[in-house]
């Protein structure tokens, strides 16, 4: 996989909300000039981008969807109404979790759904420089 070319496309994305959202580096700093810094080696000068950069824009922006600004897929905004799990929209091989009756889940399969979700946050720790 290109984490390069994939983290360029999240700085692309992350500067069409600054031009829409008319934030600067200086603002999601909040007066940490070592913040400031390193945000603005990050989104102006080509550093890897660090978690904490991904989670001041989600806070300064919380109807900006987390999926759109990490991957691209999906709407930019989240929808009002919506879930922040998307849990009605699950479908595949997980989706046997959402509308447990019984409560209980085997061990087996929260080893899997565990193991899954290690897998993506590596890949995302990965795409962030990390």
């Amino acid at each position: 996989m290109d984490y390069e070319n994939l983290e360029n496309a999240v700085r692309d994305r992350i500067k069409q909300l600054q031009k829409e959202k008319n934030f600067t580096e200086n603002g999601l700093a909040a007066g940490d000039t070592p913040a400031q810094k390193r945000l603005n080696r990050q989104l102006s000068h080509g550093a890897g981008i660090s978690l904490d950069t991904l989670l001041r824009i989600l806070e300064a922006c919380p109807d900006v969807s987390a999926d759109w600004l990490l991957r691209g897929s999906g709407d930019m905004y989240v929808t009002a109404g919506t879930s922040v799990t998307g849990a009605n929209n699950v479908t595949g091989r997980n989706a046997t979790i959402i509308g447990q009756q019984a409560g209980v889940l085997t061990e087996a399969f929260v080893r899997d759904l565990l193991a899954e979700k290690d897998r993506q946050i590596d890949a995302l720790l990965k795409i962030i420089g990390k």
